[in-house]
């Protein structure tokens, strides 16, 4: 195997890799910095590469490395489904028993996250990957369901 060959103490390129193992690249080095700006203004961001360059395993690192009383990350993959069904997955994600109309599974989440950072004073974190395959009618929603106090907090 390559890893005796080249005198290593384990396989650097698996997924299993653990974050501490990572190589800080210059680019990861960068993307942590934009992903703390976005901690810190409580923003939305989007990350974008080619398939395969780490961007999954940059978010799992930064995911991990959140302080578990100050934040909580939810990690959300699936991308292909109807605004209905992003809804009540995003509600089981924080915890919820999915109502049943688009209305009220929205009051919910809105309703869940706000109750997570007013009252517990932990920031959730949401994490949707693979976003780019969504359908236009769940990225207008994205936009609606992360603004709180008519538009003037994220």
């Amino acid at each position: 195997m390559f890893t005796q060959f080249f005198n290593l103490k384990f396989n650097p390129f698996t997924k299993e890799i653990p974050i501490d193992k990572l190589f800080l690249s210059k680019n990861l080095e960068e993307l942590t910095s934009r992903l703390m700006y976005l901690q810190k203004a409580r923003g939305i961001g989007l990350i974008i590469g080619e398939a395969g360059t780490g961007k999954t395993t940059a978010l799992r690192q930064y995911a991990q490395s959140l302080n578990p009383a100050l934040f909580q990350s939810f990690y959300f993959p699936l991308a292909t489904v109807t605004v209905q069904e992003f809804y009540r997955g995003l509600a089981l994600e924080l915890g919820e028993e999915p109502k049943h109309k688009k209305v009220d599974l929205f009051r919910q989440i809105q309703s869940a996250i706000g109750s997570m950072y007013y009252e517990r004073r932990v920031t959730p974190v949401i994490i949707l990957d693979e976003i780019h395959m969504a359908s236009n009618k769940l990225l207008e929603d994205l936009r609606i369901i992360f603004n709180f106090n008519m538009d003037s907090e994220n």
